[in-house]
């Protein structure tokens, strides 16, 4: 039978145990921090790992100096995006609302302006029907309160804000 050999410690190179363990150590290291600067840079990492060990200390410092960053760039254009909307200047259209801007709508066969009209308020939200009569100074619209009845409201053309149909 063959005779396993022991290894005497004293017959270790040292000096070649302690440069393959640097040079492994540098190795990985470098994998590492080539995936770690593609992930920081909205890259996938997996790949510049392997590049990153394939080419030791080379490569993290191409990557350093090279590769762009995604997310930085993507931030800075949503950035762009949202200063270019604040510039967009807002369109202030003034509509009077008074009678005469109620009595364009047709009517129906009952005189009435069908509706329905939704109508803002500074205190809220007012949908109506239709519109029963239209004077001078007020609206008088028919709504449907949450019982589910009919409700005859008067309602001034200064407190309306907005009118949709």
């Amino acid at each position: 039978m063959n005779e396993l050999k022991k290894i005497n410690i004293n017959d270790l190179d040292w000096s070649l145990l302690i440069s393959l363990i640097i040079l492994l150590t540098i190795v990985i290291y470098s994998a590492a921090l080539s995936s770690n600067i593609a992930e920081k840079r909205g890259q996938k990492y997996i790949p510049h790992f392997f590049i990153g060990f394939i080419l030791p200390i080379i490569y993290p410092l191409f990557l350093l100096t090279t590769m762009k960053n995604k997310l930085k760039i993507a931030k800075e254009e949503a950035h762009q995006a949202d200063e270019a909307e604040d510039d967009v200047p807002e369109l202030d259209i003034a509509i009077d609302i008074n009678e005469d801007f109620f009595k364009q709508y047709p009517t129906d066969k009952n005189g009435h302006r069908a509706g329905p009209f939704v109508f803002e308020t500074d205190q809220g939200i007012i949908t109506a029907q239709f519109i029963i009569e239209i004077q001078k100074q007020l609206l008088i619209i028919q709504t449907i309160n949450s019982k589910e009845q009919e409700q005859t409201l008067r309602l001034p053309y200064e407190k309306i804000i907005s009118c949709n149909t």
